[in-house]
């Protein structure tokens, strides 16, 4: 394996949600890289859990179904926090330490020194650039031409704040530039650039325009990135908040939905929507038309479209009425958390959202948001959000004790560890098991006492407690907090 080195962290000036996502993004592929590349020697005490012919230790493959953990879970349908409880936690995420930014706060006059910080911030990545997609070596003059397309020297003393939607689900990217950049050629599930993702109805302060006008600097509620101009729709600050603020009429609860087809609106044709999207509903008439097709076996929905020029419009599309939606968010039960979650068994694991996809932070925080409740979008501001309750794990707790508080976790709750966020599904005889999207499960062979690493790349159901997560230090002991979403 080539050898990765790693930028040093973010100087002070940089905000404390960019430096949380530097330092998750490094520890996340320091996670990736010990998988690919663990010192297959023996550690610790092995696990005396058998390993199934799939590779994974302590599995069945009944545990592949919602309905196995339901059947075990406590209460499966009792709600374990209120619509208004929810509604209370949705607005501790936007308050400080919460792990989110509230767009309505920034001021409405930039200022270039702002502007630039947050552009030097957004250009921050853990990933090295070593080679491009063909595997062609990255010089330092191909990444200067892409700062300067970022065009920080342009950035006026002075400038309006100016707000949009997203129109489609589109990424977010640390320069402006749709190169794919990577560390090495065997790393290449990790993009250096690719920054998260955007879903449609998603609101936007515009800051910044770049060189080749084909990109905008945004500052969106999970940080500052670029994003394609066009799937960016500029209004006003109140048509932007007022469509956010609009009471959902369809929930999406699929892993992933799309739109009704209609060549009469090919803006909200097929339009991908993943799970937790919440549209309101269009005012249209029962069995009224809506793009060439009745709405009465369908659900009109609401969308921001972009119009030639840029500027923010409306339109109606539509749902099927077989497709996985609510006309709400799901009550907050442990057999939706289940049943929800395992809609996406088996993706692939995407970092940043690459591969139409999610990664660790993606899978839980999708599964919550169709629930009503917003996570923070990354695993260490999860862990750590004032939003949430949670219990937090240092040096000074004994193995024993991070063991007893595995054992008594409930359905929902999640494990952070460096760089890695996973959740708690249910206990099979007192053992933790859980649900994460993650490129490898490490643990200890009970038959050679040597480590054993099998590649997963998904999202995978495993037990907690054999696993590691690098090749020294397990799971358990490098926890560093235990999230209890559903407590108030």
């Amino acid at each position: 394996m080539s050898r990765l080195t790693f930028p040093a962290p973010p100087p002070p000036r940089a905000t404390a949600r960019r430096t949380a996502a530097w330092t998750w993004r490094t520890r996340a592929l320091l996670l990736a890289v010990m998988g690919a590349s663990a010192n297959l020697t023996a550690c610790a005490a092995p696990s005396a859990l058998a390993v199934s012919p799939s590779g994974v230790p302590a599995f069945s493959e009944d545990m592949l179904t919602p309905e196995f953990w339901i059947r075990r879970a406590p209460s499966p349908d009792a709600v374990l926090l209120d619509a208004g409880q929810v509604a209370a936690k949705r607005m501790r995420a936007f308050a400080p330490e919460g792990g989110l930014l509230d767009l309505k706060a920034l001021p409405a006059t930039l200022t270039r020194a702002q502007v630039a910080g947050w552009v030097g911030d957004a250009q921050r990545t853990p990933i090295q650039a070593v080679i491009d997609e063909q595997g062609r070596p990255v010089t330092e003059a191909m990444l200067e031409e892409l700062r300067q397309n970022a065009a920080a020297g342009q950035i006026p003393e002075t400038s309006a704040a100016r707000y949009g939607l997203s129109v489609r689900r589109t990424h977010l990217r640390s320069l402006p530039s749709d190169r794919r950049l990577f560390a090495s050629e065997d790393l290449r599930d990790y993009e250096s650039l690719q920054a998260g993702v955007l879903f449609p109805g998603e609101p936007v302060v515009i800051a910044h325009t770049s060189a080749d006008q084909q990109w905008l600097f945004v500052q969106t509620t999970q940080g500052p990135a670029w994003v394609k101009r066009g799937d960016i729709a500029e209004g006003t600050a109140d048509a932007v908040f007022s469509y956010v603020a609009k009471e959902p009429g369809r929930v999406v609860t699929g892993d992933q939905v799309r739109t009704v087809f209609t060549p009469e609106a090919p803006e909200v044709s097929e339009l991908e929507l993943d799970m937790g999207v919440a549209l309101p509903r269009a005012d249209v008439a029962p069995g009224e038309p809506v793009n060439g097709a009745s709405s009465y076996a369908s659900w009109p929905v609401l969308l921001p479209v972009r119009a030639q020029d840029g500027s923010l419009a409306f339109q109606s599309a539509l749902l099927r009425r077989t497709a996985d939606t609510a006309p709400g968010h799901l009550p907050l039960t442990r057999a939706n958390i289940l049943r929800q979650s395992f809609k996406f068994l088996g993706e692939r694991y995407g970092w940043g959202h690459q591969f139409n996809a999610r990664d660790c932070s993606g899978l839980t925080s999708e599964v919550y948001r169709g629930m009503g409740l917003l996570l923070a979008p990354n695993s260490g501001l999860q862990g750590r959000s004032a939003a949430l309750n949670h219990r937090l794990f240092t040096a000074r707790d004994s193995h024993a004790e991070r063991v007893r508080a595995l054992r008594q976790a409930e359905v929902g709750d999640l494990v952070v560890v460096p760089g890695h966020v996973l959740m708690i599904i249910g206990h099979v005889d007192g053992e933790p098991y859980v649900i994460q999207d993650v490129p490898f499960a490490v643990f200890k062979d009970p038959a050679t006492r040597q480590l054993r690493k099998t590649k997963l790349n998904q999202v995978s159901v495993t037990p907690l407690l054999p696993l590691y997560a690098d090749d020294t230090t397990l799971y358990v002991d490098a926890m560093t907090s235990l999230v209890h979403v559903t407590r108030p």
